[in-house]
């Protein structure tokens, strides 16, 4: 049986953290370098801007992770109700590391550009 792990994204405008994203839709993946990243789960933010994951080592175990380590570089990907991705945290990713909170700050207008937020 593969190991299960679980973590959780929060979206909130930057330069101020109490203004959480309601409603996004924020994928999950694990940043590889040799093989395609993978992906690890959809979820919509909450009323405090969170957004849920759980997944398995079977999902992102391969090559590289067997070269670089065991845990996934996990990062995020927000989009919009056009199903535009409106930000990726792909080059923040972390090596070898499942935090229990992944925090995402979005800049204000690109928040209101993309209707994440009402002006």
């Amino acid at each position: 049986m593969a190991t299960e792990y679980q973590t959780k994204v929060k979206l909130f405008i930057a330069g101020a953290a109490t203004e959480w994203i309601v409603g996004a839709v924020v994928c999950l993946y694990d940043r590889d370098r040799i093989s395609r990243d993978d992906y690890l789960g959809t979820n919509s933010t909450n009323m405090y801007g969170e957004a849920s994951f759980r997944f398995t080592a079977d999902q992102f175990l391969d090559m590289d992770d067997r070269v670089g380590g065991s845990l996934p570089e996990l990062y995020v990907k927000v989009f919009d109700t056009e199903g535009q991705c409106v930000l990726s945290t792909r080059a923040q990713a972390s090596r070898n590391v499942v935090p229990d909170l992944i925090p995402v700050p979005i800049d204000r207008e690109i928040a209101l550009q993309h209707g994440l937020i009402r002006a």
